[in-house]
């Protein structure tokens, strides 16, 4: 090679490394706010399917990523007020006091909603289509599983009655689950008797009642603090020999015996579509709120053998899985 020739590429090489590192250097790094009930160290199957979507769309947390989360079981504005204050660059919000909470904290900061029962009659969105403000992302349909869930507790326990309902009366989502389980019961004839937990010390506690008060058969409304505590549930519902039927997947794995419902974490994962446009310059009243387009039916015959139920085989055979 002629010295000349050498020394240009040398030069150009020179050149070359600097702009590589300054491109690298000015690549912005983004601020996702993260506001729930539960901490993220307690889903971190959910966390998993979020950084995964995100990481498929160029987002590496530790990168061009970062991540300031809040929680607290009873939730707060001021929560909410803190991620605002830390000017993040959008807000993830999981259930309906969460996004409630950020709502009201700011109007300005996109915020995409998870896992919430009914936007429109919470008032959190004009409507699905069209959101209208700074608030959009997923809707999990809860509203309207009620009668579904009383259906599939009744294939397994056909004379049950009364219903026992175990809710988080703090959830404003509650009263909308609830209204669809009554509605539900009342044109069967049964009866509904409320169960509230407000946190997991509770929990024992509730169980304690229900086996009192011989409870045949449990329908549990979906709630991030149910989903905590998955095998607590599982755990106390098989020592109590009770049927009891989540509207969520996560339930069901840690042992619990029937779930129907769309998948959290696919939602989870969803919403790392919904960050990547507002990345890209999206305004979120414009992006339509997403309905789930499969609700998934998963049986564990293992805890129904604990239980000693017979699962019906027209019941299986709908199943999208059955953990044995």
């Amino acid at each position: 090679m002629k010295r000349r020739t050498f020394i240009t590429l040398l030069g150009g090489t020179a050149v070359a490394w600097p702009l590589a590192a300054r491109a690298q250097q000015s690549e912005r790094v983004r601020r996702i706010g993260y506001l729930a009930n539960l901490s993220p160290a307690s889903v971190p199957e959910l966390m998993s399917a979020l950084r995964e979507g995100l990481r498929e769309r160029g987002y590496v947390q530790g990168q061009n990523l970062t991540f300031e989360y809040r929680w607290a079981a009873e939730m707060n504005e001021t929560l909410a007020a803190e991620l605002v204050a830390l000017n993040v660059d959008v807000i993830i919000a999981w259930a309906t006091p969460a996004v409630t909470a950020a709502r009201r904290a700011t109007s300005k900061i996109p915020i995409v909603m998870v896992g919430i029962a009914d936007p429109i009659g919470a008032g959190l969105v004009a409507n699905l289509s069209r959101p209208g403000g700074n608030v959009t992302g997923t809707t999990n349909l809860a509203r309207d599983l009620g009668g579904k869930l009383l259906e599939l507790l009744l294939e397994i326990v056909p004379r049950v009655n009364p219903v026992f309902v175990l809710r988080n009366p703090r959830n404003p989502a509650s009263p909308l689950q609830l209204r669809e389980v009554e509605g539900a019961a009342r044109s069967l004839g049964l009866r509904i008797t409320l169960i509230d937990v407000t946190s997991p010390g509770e929990l024992d506690a509730a169980f304690g009642r229900m086996i009192g008060e011989n409870a045949k058969g449990v329908i549990a409304l979906a709630d991030p603090l149910l989903i905590s505590q998955s095998v607590q549930l599982a755990a106390l519902a098989q020592n109590a020999r009770l049927p009891l039927i989540f509207s969520r997947r996560e339930n069901v794995e840690a042992g619990g015996l029937i779930s129907y419902g769309p998948s959290l974490r696919g939602q989870f994962r969803d919403t790392a579509m919904y960050i990547d446009k507002i990345f890209k310059g999206a305004d979120p009243a414009n992006l339509p709120v997403e309905q789930p387009t499969r609700l998934e039916l998963v049986v564990n015959l293992k805890t129904a053998k604990a239980l000693n139920l017979t699962v019906p085989p027209t019941l299986l055979a709908r199943a999208d899985e059955v953990i044995e």
